[in-house]
């Protein structure tokens, strides 16, 4: 028995000790959580001065303060800074007309770059007729020759040739720096950001130059249209809630993974943990037919045909998202 109770002690230990680094980062990066971790030790002094203790008494203390930790956080609300950094100064408004067929996206991102950090912000308005919908791609952009993980959008196509592109993006407060860790501690917001292909794509290819691929999808325009409403509702959501961005729980493409059911029903239990190593989200949407591909493409082959490259045209040119679609038809 007592060889059993320490077996299970140190199981016990090993999947402590996540938790408590975890605890660390939540003191650092919120320092309100230091208030319930000073009632704690006091209470915890407290019975320690009164020697009451047993077997495990460390760990199980340990456990409770792990669990302290996760209440406050859940407790902690999202940012709502007085300003937000100019890239995501402004969130997108959605009006829809009486008979839900048509949908207004006021706060349109189309800012005009001259560098990567030098640019001119501008807004627009556009109204949708949603049932003009002609199909979607998904887009995913690496960085730094990292190809586990990449930054993940959607573009909507409608008849009259115009395009709009959702981009699930950290939304960070004025003044801080984003970094990985502090996106698991409600540092930042997010924002599903609505642009034009001239700057979301454009500031990733022609500015950064970053690898981006644009990937057409097997999707009815019924499909489509079903799509942009969800990212409609997951904005909506995020503004009204104060949403917080989380590395691992809530990033760029929780809400591209979520959407992703309604076109491949039959992906397997592990594709929900997709946002936790998005890199593979392309492979994994061509492996279940969800993407438009040749007759007898491999996967590398539809990769590089989908690859756009820098500069495939002058940055807000006419013609911008034309000039990518025919450097993709193009490709051999």
């Amino acid at each position: 028995m007592r060889i059993a109770a320490y077996i299970g002690m140190g199981i016990s230990s090993i999947l402590l000790l996540p938790g408590l680094l975890w605890s660390v980062g939540l003191w650092i990066y919120q320092p309100i959580s230091l208030v319930p971790l000073l009632l704690f030790a006091t209470a915890w002094g407290i019975v320690w001065l009164k020697k009451k203790r047993y077997p495990g008494y460390t760990l199980t203390w340990l456990w409770g303060l792990v669990l302290l930790n996760i209440i406050t956080y859940q407790l902690i609300p999202g940012p709502q800074p007085q300003r937000w950094q100019t890239p995501w100064a402004k969130a997108p408004q959605f009006t829809f007309s009486p008979d839900g067929e048509s949908l207004t996206i006021e706060n349109i991102r189309d800012f005009v770059y001259r560098t990567k950090t030098d640019y001119t912000p501008r807004y627009k308005t556009e109204t949708y007729d949603l049932n003009t919908i002609t199909g979607a791609d998904f887009a995913a952009c690496h960085w730094d020759g990292m190809e586990s993980v990449c930054h993940t959008m959607m573009s909507f196509s409608f008849a009259d040739g115009r395009r709009v592109v959702v981009s699930a993006e950290t939304r960070l407060p004025a003044g801080e720096v984003q970094n990985a860790v502090g996106g698991l501690y409600k540092r930042y917001g997010i924002l599903y950001l609505f642009g034009t292909e001239e700057d979301i794509f454009g500031l990733r290819t022609n500015y950064r130059h970053e690898d981006l691929m644009i990937m057409p999808l097997k999707a009815s325009p019924q499909k489509a249209k079903e799509m942009l409403l969800h990212f409609v509702k997951l904005q909506q959501e995020a503004d009204q809630q104060h949403e917080a961005y989380n590395t691992v729980a809530d990033n760029c493409s929780t809400g591209v993974v979520s959407t992703f059911r309604s076109v491949a029903p039959n992906m397997p239990w592990y594709y929900n943990l997709l946002p936790i190593h998005n890199g593979d989200i392309a492979r994994v949407l061509f492996d279940h037919g969800v993407l438009q591909t040749r007759p007898g493409e491999n996967f590398d082959a539809f990769r590089k045909r989908c690859y756009v490259g820098y500069d495939p045209a002058p940055a807000q040119a006419p013609g911008y998202s034309e000039a990518l679609r025919a450097k993709i038809q193009a490709e051999k």
